[in-house]
Formats: C-alpha cells, sequence, structure tokens
C-alpha cells in the first residue's frame, strides 16, 4: 500500500508538472503561429489547463474504469466551484463585470442540466459524447464572437524574433508536458484503484475527491495567483471556462473512447450538486456584479458537506 500511495502521489506531480510545461509551451507554439489571441484564449489556453482532467479521464475510459472518467470530471467542476472559489473568494471577494460573464455562467449552467438529461438513461456513450463536443465547439465561437466584439481581437505574430533554439526549446518543453501527463495519468489511476481497494472506498468517491482535486491543482494555482494580484474575476472567468471543459470536452473524448457507465449516485447526488453549486454562483453574481463572502462561505460550506456525505454515506 506504502508504494502505492508514493506512486500515486509521483502520478498528482507529473501530472501538474506537465501541465504547466504544457500549458506555456501550447501559448508559444500559438504565438508563434500568428494565430489570434481570441482564439488561442478561446480554444488553446483553456484546453491546455484543462489537459490533465482530459489525460486522466480518457486514460480511465481506455482502462475500462468509466465510473473515474466521469467523477474526475464532475469532481473537478465541485472542487472549482465549491473549494478553490469559495475557499479564495471568502479572503478577498471579488468584484466582477456580469456582461463578460452572465453568458458563459448561463452556457455552463445549460450544459450540466443536458449532461443530467443525457445521462439519465445511466450511460453517456457515442452519440452522447458527440453531442457534448458539438457543445464545445459551440462555446468555443461563443467564446470567440464574444471576444471579438469587444475589439481586443489582436494578431500574435512573433515568429520574427523568436530563435531557432527557443523554437526547439518551446518543442521540447511541449513533448516534456505531455509525456509527463501520459504517464501521470497512468499512475493516478492504476494506483487510485489499488488504493481504493486497500481502503474499501468505491474508485468513484477516489476519483471524485482525491484526483479530481489533484487535476484541478492548475486552476487552484491560477486562483491563489490571481487573488494576489487584485484579479478576482480572471479567477472566476478560468473556472467558469474550465468547468464547460469539463462536461463537454472531458467526458465527450472519454465517451467517445469507450461508452461510459454513470452510477446512480452521479446521476441523482454528483450531477446536482454541482448543478446547485453552479446555481449559488451566477445568481448573486448576476443580481450584484460582486461574489461576496457570505455567497463564498456557502459555497465552501456546501463543498465540505458533499466530501462528508461522499466519505459518510456512500463510501
Amino acid at each position: 500500500m506504502f508504494t502505492s500511495i508514493i506512486l500515486f502521489i509521483f502520478g498528482l506531480i507529473l501530472v501538474i508538472k506537465g501541465g504547466d510545461w504544457f500549458v506555456d509551451s501550447s501559448v508559444k507554439i500559438a504565438k508563434i503561429s500568428g494565430l489570434p489571441e481570441a482564439f488561442i484564449g478561446a480554444t488553446l489556453v483553456s484546453i491546455a489547463t484543462t489537459s490533465p482532467e482530459i489525460m486522466v479521464s480518457a486514460t480511465a475510459a481506455i482502462k475500462g474504469h468509466s465510473t473515474m472518467s466521469v467523477g474526475n470530471a464532475i469532481g473537478s467542476i465541485i472542487c472549482n466551484i465549491g473549494l478553490i472559489l469559495g475557499l479564495t473568494n471568502v479572503i478577498m471577494p471579488s468584484n466582477i463585470d456580469k456582461r463578460l460573464f452572465s453568458g458563459k455562467a448561463f452556457l455552463m449552467t445549460i450544459y450540466m442540466i443536458l449532461l443530467f438529461i443525457l445521462g439519465f438513461n445511466g450511460f453517456i456513450d457515442r452519440v452522447d459524447s458527440i453531442i457534448l463536443i458539438i457543445l464545445f465547439i459551440i462555446y468555443v465561437i461563443y467564446n470567440s464572437y464574444s471576444v471579438k466584439n469587444r475589439r481586443v481581437l489582436v494578431s500574435n505574430r512573433s515568429s520574427k524574433n523568436i530563435l531557432p533554439k527557443e523554437i526547439i526549446k518551446i518543442a521540447i518543453s511541449f513533448i516534456f508536458g505531455i509525456t509527463a501527463i501520459l504517464i501521470g495519468a497512468n499512475l493516478l489511476i492504476d494506483n487510485g484503484v489499488i488504493l481504493a481497494g486497500y481502503l474499501g472506498i468505491p474508485e468513484a468517491i477516489i476519483s471524485l475527491t482525491l484526483i479530481a482535486l489533484g487535476t484541478s491543482l492548475p486552476e487552484l494555482v491560477t486562483a491563489i495567483t490571481a487573488l494576489r494580484k487584485g484579479h478576482g474575476s480572471l479567477s472566476i472567468g478560468n473556472i467558469i471556462g474550465a468547468n464547460v471543459l469539463n462536461i463537454t470536452l472531458v467526458i465527450g473524448i472519454s465517451g467517445i473512447l469507450t461508452p461510459l457507465k454513470l452510477l446512480k449516485q452521479n446521476i441523482y447526488f454528483d450531477f446536482l450538486v454541482a448543478l446547485i453549486l453552479m446555481l449559488l454562483l451566477i445568481i448573486p453574481l448576476i443580481k450584484r456584479n460582486r461574489v461576496t463572502r457570505l455567497n463564498s462561505l456557502i459555497l465552501l460550506l456546501v463543498y465540505i458537506g458533499y466530501i462528508t456525505l461522499l466519505y459518510g454515506v456512500f463510501s
């Protein structure tokens, strides 16, 4: 068991650090290519920051642990809103421009409801997964269009200033990043299954808590950094985007690889908690243009209550 714990932690470190390298190199590659900044933000950066969730859930699906695929995605959503946004905004409440976030927050909530409808029969099959991927494309188009309308769409043609040595360095970082995520994801899944067996805890709960928290660490780091620099709205925007990608891309890709089985707990408890947290976030956000300390404390308490019920009732 001790070896499994060490390997699980090592896998977590590889996923986090690999995600770091992958994000940095992806952004640099996009800038060298001359892609518009709005497109980079709406697609590549969002996908890169969610790469740990994508890789872990996809790996779990391939290995036949579909409940882990779903648990990681939904657990990350719950962790993002309840723990990360709740904790950081209890410390320092954020002022928000609802014009920037109301549309994305609305899409996030609608997508969660659609996921509940698609999975109500207990499965996310390949047709459902294709629908989720289409929803992701709609989100990208909406995001790019909204940024373009604010007249901040600029070109990033900087390849003339990039030396060949720098290009090689970026390519190595990209390869190392994706390799580290893949190796880390395999270690997380394999040893997560072993730990679940040792502890007598269902795989779904391990994925909803420990693995979800691990793959959400990039969002936590972003939130803390944004908080320190006084950019709370950046953190909220990043988390809304990450949640949309967890619903559409993470579950969508995993479901295309292999049909995903949903537990009754996923449908009637996990999905419901995720939706409640979304509503608790966006309703005050739209009404007040601010995430208050009281609102954040409620989010945090819901998360603590959720974790307590998972380990007290469902394990």
